[in-house]
C-alpha cells in the first residue's frame, strides 16, 4: 500500500512528464509560433518547479539544498509568463522585447537576495529552512509572502487583457463563430483558479501553522492542471489574430461634423449595397468600402451608435430577416434559410442576436406577423 507521501510524489512525477510533454507539443506548433514558443519556456519553469517538490518529498534534495532558492522564487516567474503569452498572442509579437524585462524584476530581486542571504550560506541553514515548525526570518518570510501579491496582480492583467481582446474581437467583425478562443480562456481561466488556491493556500498555512499541506495543495493543483492543459494542447485551435484597435478615440481628429458626414454615408451604404449580406465581412473591409479609416468607422459605430460592430452589423442582418420572414408569407422557406441569406454564418448567432433585439425567437415573430 503506497503512503501519501508516495502517491503525492507520483502525482508530482506526472506533472512534471505533462510540463515537459507540453513543452515539446507547443514548441512544435506552427500557428501563432512565438507566442507558443513563449508558453512552452512557461511548461519548462513549471517542470523545474515540481521537479524540485519531487526532490524533497523524496529526500533528495538534502543533497542539493541550495535548490530551494530557485524552486521558492521560481512562482514570481508564473504572473509575468502567462500575461505575457496572452500579451504575445493578441498582438502577434515575434520578438521578445528588452522592455518586456520590467515584468522580470520581482524574480530578479529575489535572486538578488538569494545571493546575499542564501545561496553562500551552509548545507545546514539552507536545510534549516525547511523545517515548518520554526519561524523563519522576517525577510525570508516576506519573499514568500509576496509571490501571491505579484501572482494576483498579474492574474488580474492577464484577465483584463482577455476581457479586452474579446471585445476588440467584436469591435472588427461581423462574425465571430469561426473564432476558438477555448484554449486561450482555458488557460486562463485555469492560471485564476491556480492564484486563488495559491491564496487559500497562504491563508490556511497562516491560519493554522501547516505551510507543508498548503504548499503540497499548491503543487497538487498545478500538477493537475498540467494534466488536463495537455489534453487541451491535443486539440488546441490557430487562434486568429486580428489587428488591434485603439482603445480611445480622444486624439482622432475626427471632428463631430466630418462624424455626421460619415455615418450618413454609413447609413447609405449599409441600406443600398447591403454589405452585411457578407457572413465574412470586417471592419476594414466596410471601412475600405466607405472610403474611410477603420479606426475612424470604429468610433463612429461605437461613439455615435453606441455599438460594437458586431452588434452594428447583426442589427441590420436581422431587420432584414425580418423582412424575409413577412415577404414569406405562407412560410414555403425555413426560418434558418431565412437567418443566412441575411448574413448570419451560425444558428446560434442569428438566435442569439435575433432574441437580443427582438425580444422574441424568430418563429414567434412569425407566429404574430
Amino acid at each position: 500500500m503506497l503512503e501519501f507521501k508516495e502517491i503525492i510524489t507520483y502525482i508530482f512525477a506526472i506533472g512534471v512528464a505533462q510540463a515537459v510533454f507540453l513543452f515539446f507539443i507547443l514548441w512544435r506548433k506552427k500557428e501563432n509560433s512565438f507566442a507558443n514558443k513563449f508558453l512552452s519556456i512557461t511548461m519548462l519553469v513549471f517542470a523545474l518547479d515540481l521537479l524540485a517538490g519531487v526532490a524533497f518529498l523524496s529526500g533528495y534534495i538534502k543533497n542539493i539544498p541550495w535548490i530551494l532558492g530557485i524552486s521558492n522564487t521560481l512562482p514570481y516567474l508564473y504572473g509575468p509568463l502567462i500575461y505575457l503569452y496572452v500579451v504575445f498572442l493578441i498582438h502577434k509579437k515575434q520578438s521578445f522585447d528588452l522592455s518586456n524585462l520590467i515584468h522580470f524584476i520581482p524574480f530578479i530581486l529575489a535572486q538578488i537576495y538569494g545571493l546575499c542571504f542564501f545561496y553562500f550560506e551552509s548545507p545546514e541553514y539552507q536545510l534549516g529552512l525547511l523545517d515548518f515548525a520554526k519561524e523563519p526570518q522576517w525577510h525570508i518570510k516576506l519573499v514568500g509572502m509576496l509571490i501571491p501579491v505579484v501572482g494576483v496582480f498579474y492574474m488580474a492583467l492577464t484577465v483584463d487583457k482577455t476581457i479586452k481582446f474579446n471585445k476588440q474581437i467584436k469591435n472588427s467583425l461581423s462574425s465571430i463563430e469561426d473564432i476558438d478562443l477555448s484554449w486561450l480562456l482555458y488557460l486562463v481561466f485555469g492560471t485564476v483558479i491556480i492564484w486563488l488556491i495559491v491564496l487559500l493556500s497562504y491563508f490556511v498555512g497562516f491560519m493554522f501553522g501547516d505551510q507543508l499541506q498548503a504548499n503540497l495543495m499548491i503543487y497538487i493543483s498545478i500538477s493537475i492542471f498540467l494534466y488536463t492543459l495537455a489534453i487541451k494542447s491535443y486539440k488546441q485551435p490557430e487562434i486568429k489574430i486580428i489587428e488591434e484597435e485603439n482603445g480611445t478615440y480622444k486624439k482622432s481628429g475626427l471632428s463631430d461634423e466630418k462624424a455626421g458626414e460619415y455615418l450618413k454615408t454609413l447609413v447609405e451604404t449599409m441600406e443600398k449595397d447591403q454589405p452585411y449580406l457578407d457572413p465574412k465581412l470586417s471592419l476594414n473591409q466596410l471601412a475600405e468600402k466607405i472610403g474611410i479609416s477603420s479606426h475612424n468607422l470604429s468610433e463612429i459605430i461605437n461613439t455615435k451608435q453606441n455599438q460594437n460592430f458586431y452588434d452594428f452589423i447583426n442589427a441590420y442582418r436581422v431587420e432584414e430577416v425580418k423582412k424575409l420572414i413577412l415577404l414569406d408569407k405562407e412560410g414555403k422557406y425555413n426560418l434558418l434559410a431565412h437567418g443566412f441569406e441575411a448574413g448570419f454564418s451560425s444558428k446560434s448567432a442569428y438566435y442569439s442576436a435575433f432574441k437580443k433585439i427582438t425580444g422574441m425567437t424568430p418563429a414567434q415573430f412569425r407566429n404574430i406577423n
